[in-house]
């Protein structure tokens, strides 16, 4: 991996290197269970060491590196977890003044991550003030979740996969707030991203058998 040093030079007519604009990827990635929580991580180096952040790095655009691919590096090697699913972009945040080693654009993702994942916490638990504006990146993150699940197919395939359940979609529609079972049934029946089939399934070991909804966006 090369350094933020190495990797944000640019080459002007005449072929003077000067530093230009690095590309990052900041993972706002929730538990996969019936009471998601967000992944938060230790910084390990400078600056901000010690402090607490959302799991982000840079984007290796020098090796072809994808957004996608980034993110499943990032929490790898920072989280030490993998991803579920998909990611699917939900914002992109540019302030110059975000990152204090330079001008640093931020590629903004949802995903999923095992139950299991370390570092979770309550939603409601994010720190205030967290560095590179992270505490300002996963609210809005999280309320752009809210308005797209069931409404954007990327954002939620990426959340919810091939299958899901009622259940599943009340989770995570409380992340935001509480939501009433018949007000969540009400959004995914009308959702044309998924279809009602016939198959139950149990959201947990003590809980009543639901409906499966299988994802139906795109060619058949």
């Amino acid at each position: 991996m090369r350094s933020m040093t190495e990797s944000n030079l640019a080459v002007r007519p005449g072929d003077h290197p000067v530093h230009g604009t690095w590309l990052s990827v900041d993972v706002v990635a929730l538990t996969d269970d019936l009471e998601p929580q967000i992944v938060l991580i230790e910084r390990a180096g400078a600056p901000h060491k010690g402090e607490t952040t959302l799991p982000g790095g840079l984007l290796a655009a020098w090796d072809g590196e994808t957004v996608e691919q980034c993110a499943q590096r990032i929490m790898r090697d920072k989280a030490g977890t993998e991803l579920t699913g998909g990611v699917a972009v939900v914002d992109v945040v540019s302030d110059p003044d975000r990152d204090e080693r330079g001008h640093t654009v931020s590629i903004v993702v949802v995903a999923r991550v095992p139950a299991e994942a370390t570092g979770a916490v309550p939603v409601t638990q994010i720190p205030e003030a967290m560095p590179f504006g992270h505490t300002t990146i996963a609210r809005a993150a999280i309320r752009r979740l809210e308005e797209r699940l069931l409404v954007d197919p990327d954002t939620t395939h990426a959340m919810l996969g091939d299958e899901t359940t009622l259940a599943q979609v009340r989770a995570l529609l409380n992340v935001t707030g509480p939501t009433t079972a018949g007000a969540a049934r009400k959004r995914l029946d009308r959702s044309p991203l998924y279809r009602r089939t016939d198959q139950l399934r149990k959201p947990a070991p003590t809980g009543r058998p639901g409906h499966v909804y299988r994802f139906t966006y795109g060619p058949a």
